[in-house]
């Protein structure tokens, strides 16, 4: 299958539309969304509580969990995908693109030539075709990152690698975690589906709310914010292609700014890494949005946002870094 993240790194048919939206046995807590990074998302797409699901029809969080649920169902479930199955594809590489300089020295290699094979495995067309739409569109919007227009050149592509890096193995998981022909899980893929195309959600009949079933949903936690800024650049370091961060070395951490709640508005926070081998000093700035860290800012970047890891956040809102 054709992802993105190697750059940075018939739906009511197949699975019985009809009778998902007339079961009456499933719970909030039929799914096991346990150790997913994307626990809050996952768990607000199954509920249909699309409007607090904290990812857009269009943004790089749903298309890589799409592309990760179609990848891992392929592997995992294979017997339980539709009679309309379509085959995933993949690109290999067939002829280099070789140039070199007046002595002829090789001076660099690109891929002049991509082939298309079929991997053997197999998917639902309908989440195929919503997952094509969407590689194109991260392919898009990683070319244009490369062509500056002002600012970071690299920042899309930094974005992505962090979305990416936090989605890896959660579907996996939540395969591993739910029978592939469980009601909740063909509930999660009906919505998961509903989501991408626009189409309203399936609610569970008692109309639970992420907010209903976790608590907080943003409220002020009272935190160790030292702690948790360690966990955030922790996770978001696993996506640095030169430097290393040193964990536990976050010091100087201040809230600079609340809101009328009480809640974080910005934190900064000092910390350590090794750059080449040297050790180093580095700041970061930790934004916050509906009560929860949004972006981090780092010294070498000041204007790029980088994702936190979506893991932490649901921890912090469950008051794990007190």
């Amino acid at each position: 299958m054709r992802f993105s993240a190697t750059i940075a790194i018939g739906l009511a048919a197949s699975i019985g539309l009809g009778s998902l939206s007339a079961q009456s046995g499933l719970g909030s807590g039929s799914l096991n969304v346990g150790g997913l990074n994307y626990e809050s998302e996952v768990q607000a797409i199954y509920l249909g509580d699309f409007a607090n699901a904290r990812m857009e029809p269009e943004g790089n969080s749903y298309a890589f969990l799409l592309q990760n649920y179609i990848d891992a169902f392929s592997r995992k479930c294979p017997r339980s995908l539709p009679a309309n199955k379509v085959e995933i594809t993949a690109q290999r590489c067939v002829a280099d693109r070789v140039t070199r300089n007046g002595f002829g020295v090789e001076v660099s290699r690109t891929c002049g030539q991509y082939q298309t094979y079929g991997t053997g495995r197999y998917a639902d067309p309908a989440l195929m075709a919503i997952s094509s739409r969407l590689e194109a569109k991260q392919s898009r919007e990683i070319l244009g990152s490369i062509i500056p227009q002002g600012g970071d050149p690299g920042a899309q592509t930094r974005r992505m690698t962090d979305v990416a890096l936090a989605a890896r193995g959660d579907m996996d998981l939540l395969l591993s975690q739910n029978s592939c022909t469980s009601a909740a899980l063909k509930r999660f893929q009906a919505n998961l589906q509903r989501f991408g195309s626009g189409s309203a959600p399936l609610r569970l009949s008692n109309g639970a709310t992420l907010a209903s079933t976790r608590g907080g949903g943003g409220a002020y936690v009272p935190s160790n914010y030292g702690k948790l800024v360690d966990a955030l650049i922790a996770e978001n370091s696993r996506g640095w292609m030169f430097n290393r961060y040193m964990r536990g070395s976050v010091s100087n951490v201040s809230v600079t700014r609340k809101d009328a709640a009480g809640r974080p508005l910005s934190i900064n926070a000092r910390y350590r890494f090794n750059q080449m081998g040297n050790p180093s000093n580095g700041s970061v700035r930790v934004e916050y949005r509906d009560g929860r860290p949004a972006c981090l800012y780092f010294f070498d970047a000041p204007s790029t946002c980088r994702v936190p890891s979506p893991g932490v956040v649901t921890a912090y809102e469950k008051g794990e870094y007190r």
